[in-house]
């Protein structure tokens, strides 16, 4: 029996999460492996967080207490901080996926283009079918905004399932 790869792009909108129940329709617990792939902007340059106030800082020689500084906090930080927020706002879903029988893998993307970035993870993962849900924009606004799921059936060569929520 063939696993099938199923890719399911996934953002913060509740929308792309509507393309799942279709998912589970099409494809048997042990037919297919899902990976969830969470795709966003990449966080923006490297600041500094506020100072930790119950830090509990001690004092210095002569009495004088130390002050809470600012710290910096780096890229990396960032997308770990978003990795670990994603992973724990999709927990009960995956649970949920897994309990079921499906194989499910939940992987994060910081790319400020997810065409590209869903395109790199068909070819690195050899997914089968893409299953997204689309907010089927028509008129100016789809001349406005980019398309995801048009652009990804013309640009890959395997089946781009689309869900309109």
């Amino acid at each position: 029996m063939t696993i099938n790869k199923v890719l399911i792009p996934l953002n913060q909108s509740e929308l792309s999460l509507k393309v799942l129940p279709s998912v589970e329709k099409f494809f048997a617990p042990g037919d297919a492996e899902l990976v969830l792939f969470y795709v966003t902007k990449p966080p923006g340059s490297a600041g500094f967080g506020g100072p930790d106030l119950g830090a509990g800082y001690t004092p210095l020689p002569g009495n004088e207490s130390v002050k809470p500084t600012l710290h910096p906090i780096y890229a990396t930080q960032q997308e770990d901080s978003i990795s670990a927020h994603v992973k724990a706002e999709l927990a009960p879903l995956i649970n949920r996926l897994e309990l079921a029988g499906y194989q499910v893998e939940l992987k994060v993307s910081f790319n400020k283009d997810p065409v590209a970035a869903i395109s790199r993870a068909i070819h690195r993962r050899g997914i089968d079918l893409v299953a997204m849900s689309t907010r089927a924009r028509v008129g100016v606004t789809r001349f406005f905004f980019q398309n995801i799921a048009v652009a990804l059936a013309e640009r890959e060569k395997i089946p781009v399932l689309l869900i309109d929520p």
